[in-house]
């Protein structure tokens, strides 16, 4: 059994600088969880906090139970996977995968020979044994550095943001076959990642986070249903969430005038709807806005259509191959109340959508002459 339960870490650095403030998570034992968010957020020194790489100034980290403050990495039941693959170049791929066996785990050279041997089978990669790393592509090293790590046996596996170097086909190739792999040994997993597609693809839950906090957890779907906040929705989608917002005076927006039982905070609410939940020619009923189109981006199986409004603001949905407008086309798209999500500006989260919270739009804003 391998959990990892994280209670109020914090870490800040000289200057002032707060890298972690005041993280609480739990990972359960068998489960993959995805640690995301931008470049400066906290993830990586989390991570490292949980290898035992970097001290924290507060909080605890537990394996299983077990407080691991004080304990050397070595010592931590847990591998972990450098973004840089991190190879020795004189050595083989075989005799990297075998150095931390017998030097760390203390295997002998029989031992540690037959576990490389069985990882390399299991990851398809016991052609490339013999070779040095300057003999791979990058994804093979990015194979034997991950086979390196699974061959601790370990029950916790971190990977620290392991497929961003990757070119794009190679990199969806290996995402699912880490999350495969991670599943197939049972091993706990804490992936690091700025790209929310590996996030999304390879996690069971995700934990989003945003200068040193967590923002939210929840499942992959869960986060794109109903954000917690501005950051998530802003963050998760692609294109993400627009957002739009309401003024102070009249509880105007670029769907109409703002009426309802939350209207008394108006001036502070955000409304957004997902690209995809805007229709084209919608039902009187919704929540409607009308543009001009500005930019129509091709995408493969759809298009992604800009649009801007008379009071200036982009709105981008998602329009079939056959019923695609063009530059210049005057549209009117709308979205169902339920699918209108409402934030209050002033704490940045959730409060419900549209139809839950009261809200409707008594007027609709129309194209300018």
């Amino acid at each position: 059994m391998a959990t990892v339960e994280l209670h109020g870490i914090r870490k800040s650095y000289a200057g002032g600088v707060i890298a972690l403030d005041g993280v609480d998570l739990t990972v359960g034992d068998g489960e993959n969880v995805a640690i995301l968010g931008p470049s400066g957020s906290g993830k990586s020194t989390l991570l490292r906090i949980v290898a035992g790489l970097e001290d924290q100034d507060a909080g605890s980290v537990r394996f299983s139970g077990v407080d691991q403050d004080g304990v050397a990495p070595h010592e931590r039941d847990a591998a972990i996977v450098f973004q840089h693959f991190a190879l020795y170049p004189h050595l083989t791929a075989r005799e990297n995968i075998t150095l931390g066996l017998r030097h760390g785990l203390g295997l002998s050279k029989q031992e540690a020979a037959a576990r490389a041997t069985d990882i390399a089978r299991r990851m398809q990669v016991e052609a490339l044994l013999e070779r040095k790393p300057k003999e791979m592509s990058g994804g093979q090293r990015q194979r034997i550095a991950l086979a390196r790590a699974l061959a601790r046996k370990s029950g916790i596996v971190l990977l620290d943001e392991p497929l961003s170097g990757l070119d794009a086909q190679l990199h969806a190739v290996l995402r699912l076959e880490i999350a495969s792999l991670l599943r197939s040994i049972g091993a706990t997993g804490i992936n690091v990642t700025h790209d929310q597609l590996d996030a999304m693809a390879m996690a069971d839950r995700i934990a989003v986070i945003n200068h040193g906090r967590l923002e939210q957890v929840g499942t992959p779907d869960e986060l794109y249903a109903a954000p917690a906040s501005l950051f998530v929705a802003s963050f998760i989608g692609t294109p993400p969430m627009n957002l739009l917002d309401v003024d102070d005076a009249g509880g105007h927006s670029a769907f109409g005038s703002v009426r309802g039982s939350a209207s008394s905070v108006a001036g502070q609410l955000t409304v957004g709807v997902r690209p995809e939940h805007l229709r084209l020619d919608p039902d009187p009923s919704a929540w409607c806005l009308s543009g001009r189109v500005a930019l129509v981006e091709p995408t493969g199986a759809d298009r992604v259509v800009q649009v801007v409004t008379p009071s200036g603001a982009a709105v981008a949905f998602r329009s079939s191959l056959d019923r695609t407008p063009r530059i210049g086309e005057t549209v009117t798209v709308g979205a169902a109340a339920g699918d209108v999500h409402v934030y209050s500006r002033g704490s940045g989260l959730r409060l419900g959508d549209a139809m839950s919270s009261g809200l409707s739009v008594q007027a609709t804003s129309v194209v300018a002459a």
